[in-house]
């Protein structure tokens, strides 16, 4: 009697799943919402790194925004103009001017050698951890804590921790999406459009002694570069030279004058969110 009852409980089940099948199968048919083959035509020319800079959670969400009018074919910061260029094409209409080439550039140079050593610490894992926790070894407290989230956040394999403990940014490779900039706990990377200009790689907006006893090439706001600028492009934000972009002729003087070589110039022009 119990074989018989097994034998019949596989008979129900087997028979159920077969329904259930039949049924799953009609209504996948009765349904399906047909999508615009725009949207894959879109997918595949999108990097397909779904690095959400555009706005959108992923690729496959942003090109049916982009079907749907939602979305500008120029969203795409990753993919760039010609990216943009390739999605108005299957869209059947054009961007609106050229698109800004953004990379990534990390505002510190307090390296290991440096910058100042506070102690030896233990027990954190990553940036956002240790600066939470003040578990860093090092004396600035606006500077690279140095466990790499930028390059754990990067999709694209631009950005690695060099020698000295500070992440070094391909701008071959790097796309300028921002996932390192969301990163970083101390707000020391920003994205610059790619071009020639005088940076000051230092976020330290202490006073000059102290940021003299935290690190060796922290800015220290002694005001030389204001004095020695011909164009007198340079002012003070928060203890830190900015340089105005609409005065700068790349002469290059602050940064020879510059006793911690704090300034630099580098391919970059205005901040994006300025």
């Amino acid at each position: 009697m119990s074989i018989q009852i097994i034998i019949y409980s596989v008979v129900v089940l087997l028979c159920l799943g077969l329904l259930f099948g039949l049924m799953l199968g009609v209504f996948s048919k009765v349904f399906h919402v047909k999508e615009d083959p725009k949207v894959e035509e879109i997918k595949e020319v999108l990097p397909g790194a779904n690095c959400g800079a555009c706005g959108y959670s992923g690729c496959t969400v942003y090109a049916e925004a982009v079907v749907q009018g939602k979305a500008t074919c120029s969203g795409c910061i990753a993919g760039g103009q010609d990216t943009a260029d390739k999605i108005a094409s299957i869209m059947g209409t054009s961007t609106s001017g050229n698109i800004s080439r953004n990379v990534a550039v990390v505002l510190c140079k307090g390296g290991k050698e440096e910058s100042v050593k506070n102690a030896i610490s233990k027990g954190a894992s990553s940036c956002k951890m240790a600066n939470q926790l003040r578990l860093y070894d090092r004396v600035c407290r606006y500077g690279c804590v140095g466990f790499g989230d930028c390059v754990e956040a990067c999709t694209f394999d631009a950005i690695h921790i060099g020698e000295k403990g500070l992440p070094i940014v391909d701008n071959n490779l790097c796309t300028g999406c921002g996932q390192c900039v969301e990163a970083c706990p101390r707000n020391i990377i920003k994205l610059f459009t790619y071009t020639k200009r005088v940076l000051t790689l230092c976020s330290n907006s202490d006073t000059g002694s102290m940021v003299r006893k935290a690190c060796k090439v922290g800015c220290i706001s002694c005001g030389i570069c204001i004095k020695k600028c011909p164009q007198k492009a340079i002012v003070f934000k928060d203890n830190i030279p900015v340089i105005d972009i609409d005065k700068c002729d790349l002469c290059g003087i602050c940064i020879t004058v510059c006793p911690v070589n704090a300034l630099s110039l580098r391919l970059a022009l205005s901040e994006k969110d300025e």
